[in-house]
Formats: structure tokens, sequence, C-alpha cells
């Protein structure tokens, strides 16, 4: 693997959480860790996992600790040490805040379909939260809602809607957009630090810590006019239930307008190495068909970049 190649092994977001859990309860070990990170900075990763390795002597029960040896393994390509430094780090923390699960998929040891852990995913954006829309919006040219905006006009027009529901709501940024459009807009997220920043704008009716899927499925029938979901996709696999609840929640003539990353694989989704997960054409299909909606409108867009590059992307509106 080249130096150059490094970068994408680290998202941003994820070196902000683990501050959070970076203390191993052994200050010997804490030392040895601090000074691993100091050579890993400087690019020398075989002394930041030397280091690594004498701290978790210290502390062999330190699950962070272990996920960034397996970091710096996969960094160096010594790709079965990464691995079980992985799998130690998700043998000591059910939660699995770390990531280490998705990591593993990423090499094709374990499932795809739901390694990415509700907790990690939290963990993460609690993190984030204060720098989020800088981050996404000033630095990834992130541009989910006003696609879902646009993709919706081809659709209806004009544009108004009774209760939405805007799943992965984030810090609110597609309720900005749509909250004028409707009468009322719930919003549902795993993060609280995340709600807490949309709280503050005051446009949700409501707002609930929780996974999509929990969330939708206490959705009453027919309750909804409108769901969004910009850009959640990527920390999702399978789609089945999450289009099956929509089809339920939605009212007749309701609209479901989501973003998602694109792959051209025949597989329904992969989990990129970008440690976010990309769904085909062909899997979106089976779900829309398996769900009784019906595709209305579809384009290939892309929401975001990466490291100066467009993201393959898609903007989907479907009906019920």
């Amino acid at each position: 693997m080249r130096r150059s190649d490094v970068s994408f092994l680290t998202p941003a977001p994820y070196m902000r959480a683990m501050q959070s859990f970076r203390t191993s309860g052994d200050i010997t070990a804490d030392r040895r860790f601090a000074h691993a990170m100091g050579y890993k900075a400087q690019g020398d990763l075989s002394a930041a996992a030397e280091l690594v390795e004498q701290a978790l002597e210290q502390a062999p029960g330190w699950a962070a600790g272990w996920f960034a040896l397996g970091e710096l393994h996969e960094s160096t390509g010594q790709r079965e040490k990464a691995i079980g430094a992985y799998r130690r780090s998700s043998m000591l923390d059910e939660n699995d805040a770390a990531g280490a699960s998705a990591r593993l998929a990423r090499l094709g040891e374990i499932a795809a379909d739901g390694a990415m852990s509700y907790s990690h995913v939290a963990a993460l954006f609690d993190e984030y939260a204060p720098r989020f829309e800088q981050s996404l919006v000033g630095d990834l040219s992130y541009r989910g809602p006003a696609l879902l905006l646009e993709a919706l006009g081809h659709v209806r027009t004009p544009l108004a809607f009774g209760r939405a529901l805007d799943l992965g709501c984030g810090t609110g940024l597609a309720g900005e957009v749509f909250h004028p459009l409707c009468q009322e807009i719930v919003g549902v997220d795993l993060s609280e630090a995340m709600l807490a920043q949309a709280r503050r704008k005051g446009i949700y009716g409501d707002l609930a810590c929780a996974d999509v899927a929990s969330f939708l499925e206490k959705q009453p029938a027919q309750s909804a006019s409108l769901i969004l979901a910009a850009d959640v996709f990527v920390y999702l696999g399978d789609l089945t239930v999450i289009f099956q609840q929509a089809a339920r929640v939605l009212e007749p003539g309701g609209l479901f307008a989501f973003t998602a990353q694109r792959h051209e694989g025949a597989e329904p989704f992969i989990l990129n190495h970008d440690m976010r997960y990309a769904h085909s054409q062909a899997g979106m299909e089976v779900w829309v068909h398996a769900s009784g909606l019906r595709l209305i409108h579809r384009n290939e867009e892309w929401a975001r970049m990466d490291r100066g590059l467009p993201v393959p992307g898609l903007v989907a509106v479907l009906g019920r």
C-alpha cells in the first residue's frame, strides 16, 4: 500500500470519535499510545504499531487500543495481523463503538450487512456534531437536500406536504430546506449530539433518538405524506425493512425521496473502501418491487465530494 493510500483508513469523523474512548485506564499504556500516535502522525507506522503493542501488554482488555493496532497493521499491508486485532477489539466491546466489525466486513471476514453498529455510528457523530455542517457542506460540497428538492420538483408542483419524516436528520440540513413546504417535520437520528444541533433550529415538530427501522416501525400506518432520507443509506446495507416500512407509513399519494451512494456491480450493496455502504440499481429495484412502492424518478447524481472527486450517487423518488 502506498503512503498516499493510508488516508482513507482514517476518516476525520472517526479520529475525532476516538478521542472519547482513548484512555485505557492504565497511565503507562496511555503514555505509550500517545507516543505511538506521534509516530503515526510522522508517518512511521511500524514504530507506532510497536508502541501500541506495548501499550496493549499493559492493558490487554482495551478495545480501542486493539482497533488502533488493527488500523496500523492494515495501513502497512499486514492483513492477517489487522484481522486478529480487529477481532480482539470486537470481542472486547460488544457494542463495537470503534467499528471493528465494519473493518472486518471490508476485509471480507464477515458479512457486510449489519457490520456497522449503531453504537459506532452514534459515537462518530456525537463527536462530529459541532463541526458537521462546516465539514460536510464547506469541505465536501454536500448537496443532498438540494438534490431531493430538485427531484421532488420533477414529480410534483407545487411542492406542499402534510406530515414529513426526516430519516437520519442529523443537524437538520434537510429540515431547513423542507420545513417551509410541510405542515410538520419529524426527525430521527442515532446521535443525541446531532439532534441537539437540530433542536436549536426550531424547525422540527418532534425529534427522536433511534435507528431508522425502529423509528418507522413505530409510526402509524398512512401517517406521512413525505419521507426524506438524505445520505443516510450510506450507513445501512440491506434496505428491505426500510422500504417496506416506508410503504406502510406513507399515505396514498405520498412520496419517499432519498439519496444513496452508488456502485455498478450486481450485489445489492457493498461496504466501500470509505467505510460507507454503496447500493446498486439492481438492489434498489428488488427492494422497490418487494415493498409495493413504485419508482417515479431516478437520476445519477453526486451528493458530496471525497478527496476532490464526486462520489458516485443517485437520487430517487418513490411513490405509494
